[in-house]
């Protein structure tokens, strides 16, 4: 595997504009490319094309390519430390995933499931700063120097990598129902002799089956950030998503899946059962419900490869890592922040302080 140095000075063409032969990039919130050197803008024809769905235990062929087909003139980059894999039009000087400095390029010998649409970017860079610095002013005890470091190091715009699946389910059980009865019960307090009406439960034995279907569910294809925050990013605006063209990709880092279809399924088998359960226990009536065995057939399981929009930033602060992350088309924002040694102590101080007052004004009184 040949390798270049990230600042090296490999020639990216990406999409270049037509009036004036500078680099474009893609403008958040509209549909066009825009180029910073004339002002040219050039909107991106939308496709008619369905975006297309996979059989996941199908015997289809699914042509994979590589990065160079997925974005005019990109190049795909792995991180040293945390191994994402990016494809971008642009020099990367560090990893947008790990803050790590050194980005090493490298041949497109991997070649995988190119993405079938695209969550185009919503939110400009500088409207998501402004919920970044919001987001960690309202953090207590956060150090009070991160907000200054978030706008001096910025945000990097990416998109992740998703798969989207549709399954219909049949699922076959046994349990049992619980109905509720009450029954007098006499019981003595304080000499007294009273009743009270208390609950009991009489348990039949149930069986049978439940379909259950469902449409874009959505399981990420990147290891590379915390999972809990990336599941808060959510709902993504999926009405939104569009077939996929790598101009929307211009200017923006696209990481590389790593997680494949089949091994992504296991965890929407895990957000899956929830619902199939909450529909048995339905089916199953009464006033209580128990599950004694399930017996789920996934039929009819398709698959599509999304990519959803993020405005990224990943900060060292004494000695880890630390994200917060932007939904590039929702605005909402979830992160990690660390906590400030001083401005606890100070807090703890003060607080200790008010407790003496009180404590000295009521001995006086």
């Amino acid at each position: 595997m040949a390798t270049a140095a990230a600042g090296s000075a490999a020639k990216i063409d990406g999409y270049p504009c037509a009036q004036c032969g500078a680099p474009t990039a893609f403008k958040p919130g509209t549909h066009d490319l825009w180029c910073d050197h004339c002002d040219a803008r050039a909107t991106i024809p939308r496709s008619e094309l369905a975006i297309p769905t996979y059989d996941l235990f199908g015997k289809t062929a699914i042509a994979a390519v590589g990065a160079a087909d997925i974005i005019a003139g990109g190049r795909e980059a792995v991180c040293k430390n945390c191994g994402a894999r990016s494809v971008m039009t642009k020099q990367a000087q560090r990893c947008a995933f790990c803050d790590s400095p050194m980005v090493a390029e490298v041949e497109n010998d991997v070649h995988l499931i190119p993405p079938g649409g695209v969550l185009p970017f919503k939110l400009e860079r500088t409207s998501a700063g402004e919920k970044f610095a919001t987001w960690l002013k309202s953090r207590w005890f956060a150090p009070g120097d991160l907000v200054a470091r978030a706008r001096r190091d910025g945000l990097d715009g990416v998109y992740l990598p998703y798969w989207a699946y549709d399954a219909r389910t049949h699922t076959t059980y046994t349990g049992e129902r619980g109905e509720h009865y009450y029954e007098t019960e006499t019981y003595t307090e304080n000499g007294e002799t009273k009743t009270r009406e208390v609950q009991k439960t009489r348990w039949w034995s149930a069986s049978g089956a439940v379909d259950v279907s469902f449409e874009d569910l959505l399981v990420c294809g990147s290891p590379s950030l915390p999972e809990p925050m990336i599941r808060k990013l959510e709902p993504w605006d999926l009405p939104q998503v569009v077939p996929f063209d790598g101009r929307y990709l211009a200017g923006f880092v696209a990481e590389r899946y790593r997680i494949d279809q089949s091994e992504a399924f296991k965890t929407a088998v895990e957000r899956m059962d929830p619902v199939i359960r909450t529909a048995i226990k339905r089916d199953i009536g009464g006033d209580e419900q128990r599950i004694s065995s399930m017996d789920v057939d996934y039929e009819a399981v398709g698959f599509r490869h999304v990519m959803m929009p993020l405005w990224l930033t990943a900060f060292h602060y004494r000695d880890r890592v630390f994200h917060v992350m932007v939904n590039a088309s929702t605005g909402e924002v979830q992160g990690e922040r660390p906590w400030s040694a001083m401005k606890i102590a100070l807090f703890v101080i003060a607080i200790t302080a008010i407790i003496v007052a009180i404590v000295v004004l009521a001995t006086r009184h």
